[in-house]
């Protein structure tokens, strides 16, 4: 039988206090030296003026949106702390532009601020002081130089679904050798459109596809060749659909201002 002296056990439950108490010293050591310098981290990281901003760098293409502007406002940083700097303030700063798509910010170390602005791409004007972007966006801006863009409006309709209208109908009648120059939906959800040269097409709020195929059947043989002829075309029957001439047409040949075609 093996047997252990009791002081044996004891000078081993001393060494190990001691080696206890020697790890728990070393390690509040560590503490002792870090704190300050923690300490000093946020108290400096907190202060306005410490590694003051000096350079604000901006990148991007700027087609639409007014650099020196942006410029001008982003002025009011210089001198905040480059670790305090409120960088969710200077990206709302510049996304209230009505141009910025996107911004994004980073810090260069020790002074400087790059901030990245994408713009927003106009696809079509919404009205008459707003576009709308090829993400739906719709925003304000100066629509006078965009004339050459389609007219994309709608009423209780969100942008994107009438974009996407706008998309499938521009296709459609492409295909036909025809550009669309104007979607337009209101209230009610009855749908115009206009072409390129000048033909208006109402179109209804029911069966818009089925009503714009049928159109196409027969656009090239009896609506094209007399395209110039005619004011506006209705498509809102269900057996065929209503032409009214332009008033120059019908006092040549003195017609009735609305004629009925049931055969298609």
């Amino acid at each position: 039988m093996i047997r252990f002296s009791k002081q044996g056990e004891q000078a081993k439950r001393n060494l190990t206090e001691q080696l206890d108490e020697f790890q728990w010293r070393r390690s509040y050591s560590w503490v002792l030296l870090l704190l300050p310098l923690l300490v000093s981290g946020v108290y400096l990281s907190q202060q306005d003026t410490f590694f003051p901003i000096r350079t604000i760098q901006l990148s991007g293409t700027f087609q639409y949106i007014d650099q020196k502007e942006v410029e001008s406002t982003l002025q009011v940083f210089i001198g905040e702390g480059f670790f305090s700097l409120d960088i969710e303030q200077v990206q709302q700063t510049i996304s209230d532009k009505s141009w910025a798509d996107s911004v994004s910010i980073r810090r260069i170390w020790p002074d400087r601020l790059n901030i990245s602005i994408v713009e927003k791409q106009p696809v079509a004007r919404w009205d008459n002081e707003h576009l709308i972007s090829h993400k739906a966006v719709v925003y304000h801006a100066n629509t006078d130089a965009f004339r050459q863009l389609p007219l994309v409006h709608a009423v209780n309709t969100s942008p994107e679904k009438i974009l996407s209208r706008y998309y499938q109908l521009a296709i459609r009648f492409d295909a036909l050798n025809e550009k669309l120059v104007s979607v337009a939906m209101d209230s009610r959800g009855a749908l115009d459109i206009e072409l390129a040269s000048g033909l208006k097409i109402k179109v209804g709020r029911d069966d818009i596809e089925y009503k714009v195929e049928r159109l196409a059947t027969i656009y090239q043989q009896q609506i094209q060749p007399r395209r110039d002829e005619i004011e506006r075309l209705d498509l809102r029957y269900s057996n065929g659909f209503a032409v009214a001439w332009k008033k120059e047409v019908l006092r040549d040949r003195s017609e009735a201002s609305l004629w009925r075609n049931t055969n298609v």
